[in-house]
């Protein structure tokens, strides 16, 4: 009976935390839809333009407490509209439930504005790193001699690849009716999101967070390691329980963030499901992981 009841909370928990990310996915369908069915060429350039400063963009945005901006950020990225940088960007200034857990324990509002400043900081210069390593491979790769030239000609072929839906005049018009469509697909990657979050909720019935924090103590570095691995899990129950462990004592400030910086919520159960490359996504997880254990050690040092 008692395990009856620890799988009825999981079940609640689980549909909480989905239910929160699903409007936001519905309107990042429905701005996919809407440079689907037509927004054309002009729109398409625009958001190719901002890419640039993407990163500061993301970076304030997932300050916001809530899953649904890493998950409408998966969203898309999966459909080409951003990049790795303003992604990554996002996933290390999300939140979670950091700031619900921290408001209810009367934690000090300072102390509440210091994480998210360091947070949004780290994920802005990150993600501008990142845009600019990745820039600097492809202009070496594609031996360009003149970057100017190299950047007209990419945003051209990006352009054409964003239009290339086989219609005639710019980018195609999606048959159907637009909020039907989004819907869709949202139930769709809801219903996906669901399953995963259920299995890890229950997955968290068993676990031991006192046990887990006790060797996060001990050991600093490989309890940063750890809380950075454990971040990535996709699920907002990991930034509570981490949340919880640092407001304790169990845990300090460097493990706290690194495992706050790789948590990107249900951002990366959309980000396999919705981007067919599977390369492009284990080398998203991977620059998230090192780059949130990183910045996580040394901020917590810094600032904390």
């Amino acid at each position: 009976m008692e395990l009856l009841l620890k799988l009825a909370d999981a079940l609640i928990d689980t549909l909480k935390d989905s239910l929160t990310v699903f409007p936001f996915m519905f309107g990042a369908f429905i701005v996919i839809g809407l440079l689907e069915r037509g927004a054309g060429r002009k729109m398409v350039r625009l958001i190719l333009a901002a890419d640039r400063v993407g990163p500061l963009a993301g970076g304030i945005l997932g300050a916001v407490p809530s899953c649904g901006f890493s998950a409408a950020a998966s969203n898309l990225f999966g459909a080409g509209l951003l990049t790795v940088g303003t992604l990554l960007a996002v996933y290390i200034s999300t939140s979670d439930e950091m700031i619900a857990i921290m408001v209810s324990e009367r934690a000090d509002p300072l102390l509440i504005l210091k994480i998210l400043a360091v947070k949004a900081g780290c994920g802005i210069v990150y993600g501008f790193l990142v845009d600019g390593g990745m820039r600097l491979y492809y202009a070496l790769r594609r031996k360009k001699e003149q970057r100017a030239a190299e950047g007209i000609s990419d945003s051209e072929e990006a352009v054409d690849e964003a239009c290339a839906c086989g219609c005639t005049d710019g980018c195609c018009a999606v048959q159907g009716n637009l909020f039907v469509s989004a819907l869709k697909r949202t139930v769709r990657i809801f219903l996906f999101i669901l399953a995963v979050s259920f299995i890890i909720n229950v997955i968290f019935i068993f676990a031991d967070p006192a046990s887990v924090g006790s060797f996060m103590n001990k050991y600093p570095f490989l309890g940063c390691v750890a809380a950075a691995v454990i971040g990535l899990v996709p699920n907002c129950a990991v930034s509570v329980a981490l949340t919880e462990l640092y407001l304790g004592g169990v845990i300090g400030a460097s493990a706290l963030l690194s495992g706050l910086m790789t948590g990107a919520g249900s951002g990366l159960i959309v980000l396999f499901r919705m981007n067919p490359d599977k390369r492009e996504n284990a080398v998203t997880v991977l620059l998230l992981l090192l780059g949130g254990l990183l910045l996580g050690c040394v901020s917590g040092a810094l600032f904390f």
